[in-house]
């Protein structure tokens, strides 16, 4: 009786073709996924560079978060306290009736 070995499988990295299509998969998330490969197609036919749509979009949503970061350090107050923004809230006024 031989012995079996172990064979272990590694996963291929994913090539830019793929990258591109999760991206544009993510970004209309209600389409179907034939759709999303049509449009990925006639995007790459029109001249889009897999590549640099990719880090186009990760370099947007890196601005975003970094903006907000930078925001939320300006409201933190010489305590370090996170300061909550102030919300509007509908204050009942209490009614008093008029003496005479």
């Amino acid at each position: 009786m031989g012995k079996k070995s172990k064979t272990v499988s590694r996963k291929r990295p994913l090539s830019e073709w793929n990258k591109f299509v999760m991206k544009v998969k993510m970004e209309n998330p209600e389409k179907k996924f034939g759709d999303v490969l049509k449009m990925a197609g006639k995007m790459k036919r029109q001249g889009v560079k897999m590549g640099e749509y990719i880090n186009r979009k990760t370099m947007n949503a890196v601005k975003k978060v970094t903006n907000s970061a930078k925001y939320v350090m300006k409201k933190v107050g010489k305590t370090g306290k996170k300061v909550a923004k102030k919300t509007k809230r509908k204050t009942k006024k209490n009614k008093t009736s008029k003496r005479r």
